[in-house]
């Protein structure tokens, strides 16, 4: 029986939760910062000599300096890291989550819509490593963590190809033989169109439970990788749409330069699969709310993690035509971000204005401090999409997110007193003497 260590560095180990052929992986707790962590800590046994120890200490420090460049809501996070300990050690954001390994399977499938929208969140991760200049080269359902709440993160940077760096990389055969590229079977330059053709096997098994190169061998799974088309997957399971056979081709393109183009070409042909198939659960559509908001003017200066955080502590609410979503004189805890369709705004009776999809609605309850009631009544004049965030969810969000919202709240309210200045002037120049519409 193996003993726990009471504590590594400064943290208390609570159990063991994972092990590997170099590391093993223990839930430790931060007393500091009052979380728990997941401390990955190289193998005593391995460092029984200078070279070894030289070693594994080097491709530790790799593995701390390429996660320390990451900063995305899809990606587990990099918060310490001692690589002068003995063993040493990193210390990782604890994901309370399954692999999505455990979800292969008729008796455990995720709804075709979850993978899909699973899929486009990974895209938006493998994006931000691409713009640091890292492939992963290792994209597999055991590294691809899924929690309760659907958001999914992106692990083990331990074998990432660093294109900026000169510092040595693991080279040779790198990765998991069933989720290789061919490029990678032949040991060739690894791009992110790599991770892009493993993230795509990745998605067939989850949509199909088989993988599309599976061979008896590891041998035999990499000659078909690199000479074998796999089966369509609507072969395997009658109820996928010919749109995702269509999708998958491209991703599992032999050549790196016949699959998409850019990851945000892949998360765009994910979306418009996903949009096609049959109304589900919101959760499920989450890639959809996040291009809308991505969209959106009033979100042009947020960054990803801001959205996935707007996306988190709103409410997804359908108002249909005639639907009053505030009333005058009621008091005021939200605002509103409409989505889709127009909302008419009325004041004592008399109509305001029309509000189209982009913009916000009793965002003032929220900037003014204390309790204040609605100032106007807002009816649906169509069917209307909008989410709702509680005035002390975002108070008690992220210090950015604040920040975030203040800032886009002030350029539109900026906006709305620069129109309604010139509406005003207008009116002045038409009440002038001499003026042709003076005085009617």
């Amino acid at each position: 029986m193996r003993t726990l260590p009471a504590a590594i560095g400064k943290y208390v180990v609570e159990r063991e939760i994972g092990r590997g052929a170099s590391s093993t992986v223990y839930l430790g707790y931060d007393r500091f910062h009052r979380r728990q962590v997941a401390i990955k800590q190289i193998h005593a046994h391995l460092l029984t000599d200078a070279p070894q120890i030289a070693r594994y200490r080097r491709h530790l420090h790799k593995e701390a300096a390429v996660s320390g460049q990451l900063n995305h809501p899809h990606i587990v996070r990099l918060l310490d890291a001692d690589g002068d300990a003995d063993p040493p050690y990193l210390v990782l954001e604890y994901v309370d989550g399954r692999p999505l390994s455990s979800f292969i399977g008729a008796d455990n499938a995720l709804p075709i819509a979850q993978v899909l929208d699973i899929a486009f969140k990974c895209c938006g991760a493998l994006e931000h490593a691409n713009e640091k200049g890292l492939v992963h080269r290792d994209i597999k359902p055991a590294n691809l963590m899924l929690q309760a709440n659907g958001i999914v993160k992106v692990t083990d940077f331990g074998t990432a190809l660093s294109l900026r760096s000169d510092a040595t990389q693991v080279i040779g055969l790198v990765g998991s033989p069933s989720y290789m590229a061919p490029e990678q079977v032949r040991e060739q330059t690894c791009t992110y169109q790599s991770d892009m053709f493993s993230l795509a096997v990745v998605v067939y098994e989850l949509l199909t439970w088989r993988k599309p190169f599976d061979g008896e061998t590891d041998f035999a799974t990499m000659y078909r990788i690199t000479t074998e088309e796999p089966a369509a997957p609507s072969l395997l399971r009658a109820e996928l749409p010919p749109a995702v056979d269509d999708l998958l081709r491209r991703a599992l393109a032999k050549k790196p330069g016949d699959r998409f183009a850019r990851w945000s070409d892949f998360a765009d042909a994910l979306l418009a699969v996903n949009r096609v198939l049959p109304k589900r659960s919101v959760n499920d559509r989450e890639g959809e709310r996040f291009t809308q908001l991505r969209a959106l003017e009033f979100f042009s200066e947020f960054h990803d993690a801001a959205l996935w955080e707007t996306l988190r502590l709103a409410t997804l609410n359908n108002f249909p035509r005639g639907s009053v979503l505030m009333r005058e004189g009621d008091p005021g805890d939200s605002f509103f971000i409409i989505l889709e369709g127009t909302v008419g705004v009325s004041r004592n009776a008399w109509k305001l204005s029309m509000l189209p999809a982009g913009v916000t609605l009793g965002e003032m309850t929220y900037l003014r401090s204390g309790d204040f009631a609605r100032s106007a009544t807002a009816v649906a004049a169509s069917d209307v999409l909008a989410l709702e965030v509680r005035n002390e969810a975002l108070r008690l969000a992220s210090e950015e997110l604040q920040m975030r919202f203040d800032k886009a709240f002030i350029k539109l309210l900026v906006g709305r007193l620069i129109e309604t200045t010139a509406q005003v002037g207008t009116w002045d120049l038409l009440a002038e003497p001499g003026h042709p519409a003076a005085g009617q």
